[in-house]
């Protein structure tokens, strides 16, 4: 019974949604079914059980008695009562989203349409007035505004079409611009999506793609009246770029601040992330830019106190991860430190055996210098490729720093793993790096402690391979080969 729609759904109401639904599954309007009677007591039971509990775990036979009291079990029965009792939920999770304030434009664009077809003139064009008020009151100019306003613009040439007098555009040239912008701008927002993905996964370009892959920027007719098209156009522009520098962060930083009350949460949710990830990308060309690493330590703890690293109070693990390395980047470590356990009930897909926070604790451990424990923390694997990569350099890390006899079996089974197994999982650039970092390594545990020669040619090869995974780690234990 746990795995049906409708408990399914019920699990993810909240306390308030409980309270509701049994109210609006007394509206006969949404309860008509034949088991109307039944959906109540039915609701009422389902909403008051706990469903994670194995120990509470109930037979269909057992809640058809409480259902259906007296009455000799019929099977089917109660699944049909289920059924009819889903309907109500899902009713009202539609109707709870659709009257919603966040929708109002919607409610009254299709409350428009309902009086026009009732021939009720004037009250339309006082609600067309009313539509055009919101858009013109509107600071966002985003996506959702263009399609909102796309839907008043065709409802005016809608409207002048049927009254044609044949004179006036019939407000096409409005509609086909507001069609245009919406166009542009969800083409634009999907294109940078697919940008940044190629850069974590291997990608081939599909040829639909390549003509605007291929552009420069967005023309300027479609800019000027769009903050939101602005910074969009900004991002695509950048993440076209090979290796993005430092002030081409701080510039898409300075758009963010500029037109900041220009976006909603959501706009500025993606738009931070896109900044993060800029600076990332420029880290991967020159990972010793200590400038560009306190640039995003503090962009995480200003996006983590506003929110914009949660969604829906639950964190990415590639984000946990992300703000942890950055803090013990910049040898905050007591800061990383209190990330981690503050934060490590809110990961998504986090496990029973607490995998994720491990993972991140063990790099805490080893930043701290306490190897053994490390070793003893980290996870065998992960469902997650970028914890699983991580965690096979932090161990082999902890063996170097052990002097341990297991690292040249551990490095040849990392080695074995990049060439062949990663090849479905990582992208070209991550295999070339987690390379660059196990040739590197190699060389580090093949050289002689004291061999002040042998290692600076090392120290020459390493400042060379910048991009490499763990430069500046490697760097240190070339330099501490070398005696300095």
């Amino acid at each position: 019974m746990e795995q049906s729609h409708l408990i399914e759904l019920i699990k993810t109401l909240s306390p308030a949604e409980k309270a509701d639904i049994l109210q609006f599954a007394t509206i006969s309007f949404f309860n008509k079914g034949r088991m109307r009677a039944h959906v109540g007591p039915l609701l009422d039971f389902c909403l008051s059980q706990s469903w994670d509990d194995p120990e509470q775990r109930l037979e269909k036979k057992d809640v058809f008695e409480i259902i259906f009291p007296g009455q000799e079990y019929v099977e089917g029965r109660l699944e049909k009562a289920m059924v009819e009792a889903h309907k109500v939920v899902r009713s009202f999770l539609l109707t709870q989203r659709y009257f919603s304030e966040e929708n109002e434009f919607q409610q009254i664009f299709d409350f428009a349409e309902i009086v026009r077809l009732r021939d009720l003139q004037a009250r339309y064009q006082q609600l067309v007035t009313r539509l055009q008020k919101i858009q013109e009151d509107s600071q966002l100019k985003n996506i959702q505004f263009y399609h909102q306003q796309f839907l008043l613009e065709y409802a005016k040439h809608d409207e002048e079409s049927l009254h044609n007098q044949k004179k006036g555009d019939l407000n096409i040239p409005n509609t086909l611009f507001a069609l245009e912008m919406h166009h542009h701008l969800n083409r634009l927002a999907l294109a940078n999506r697919f940008l940044l993905q190629q850069r974590v996964a291997n990608l081939d370009v599909p040829a639909s793609l390549n003509s605007l892959l291929d552009e420069e920027a967005l023309p300027v007719k479609y800019l000027e009246p769009s903050p939101f098209a602005l910074v969009t156009n900004k991002i695509f522009v950048l993440l076209k770029k090979d290796s993005p520098e430092l002030n081409d962060a701080q510039e898409l930083f300075d758009l963010l601040i500029l037109h900041e009350k220009c976006f909603n949460l959501d706009n500025l949710r993606e738009f931070y992330t896109y900044l993060r990830n800029i600076c990332v990308l420029a880290l991967i060309s020159n990972p010793a830019h200590d400038e560009i690493h306190n640039m995003l330590f503090r962009l995480y703890k200003d996006n983590l106190a506003r929110g914009y690293l949660h969604y829906e109070g639950k964190i990415h693990p590639s984000r946990y991860m992300g703000i942890f390395d950055t803090a013990l980047r910049i040898k905050e470590y007591a800061w990383a430190n209190d990330f981690l356990e503050k934060y490590k009930n809110d990961i998504i897909g986090e496990n029973e055996t607490h995998d994720i926070y491990r993972f991140n604790k063990a790099h805490y451990l080893f930043a701290i210098d306490q190897y053994d424990e490390c070793l003893a923390i980290i996870p065998s694997t992960s469902t997650f490729v970028d914890y699983m990569v991580s965690g096979k350099r932090l161990e082999l890390k902890a063996y170097y720093e052990l002097q341990s006899d297991l690292l040249p079996y551990k490095l040849d089974a990392f080695k074995m793993f990049i060439s062949r197994t990663s090849q479905k999982l990582l992208s070209d650039a991550l295999i070339k790096t987690n390379s660059e970092f196990a040739n590197l390594l190699n060389q580090l545990m093949t050289s002689i402690p004291g061999d002040k020669k042998r290692a600076s040619v090392l120290i020459e090869r390493i400042e060379k391979k910048k991009q490499a995974l763990e430069w500046r780690w490697l760097l240190a234990k070339a330099h501490a080969l070398k005696g300095n």
